[in-house]
């Protein structure tokens, strides 16, 4: 299994649809969404969304993503940020990329959703 973890601070914009893209029916997964006090939707988004919310009392990224770790049951753990949007079958991709003796590391491309030349 493998467990998304997704720290969280007022990201009620793209917390629903970033939840969306990374479930995969094929690949059992869990999403723990590890937030740190939003002041928007964020936390009831999560949940409706079938997300575990767990609630961080510090405002730290390292804090949040430690947090999750420590109660994530998947044997591969996946961080991703509020703002990432993960490419179709990414959970299958990366669990059948680790699956591979002769696979010895991967990545994805990046897109930025910018108009800015300096984000092209």
């Amino acid at each position: 299994m493998i467990s998304v973890i997704i720290p969280t601070l007022d990201e009620a914009d793209s917390l629903g649809q970033i939840i969306a893209a990374a479930r995969d029916e094929k690949i059992a997964c869990e999403i723990l969404v590890v937030d740190a006090g939003s002041s928007d939707a964020s936390v009831a988004i999560a949940t409706a969304a079938g997300a575990r919310v767990l609630e961080s009392r510090r405002r730290q990224r390292a804090h949040q993503l430690n947090l999750g770790a420590t109660h994530a049951r998947g044997e591969l753990l996946l961080f991703l940020h509020a703002d990432t949007l993960l490419p179709r079958n990414a959970l299958r991709l990366i669990s059948g990329a680790l699956e591979d003796r002769e696979v010895v590391g991967g990545a994805f491309t990046r897109r930025y959703a910018s108009p800015s030349r300096f984000l092209r």
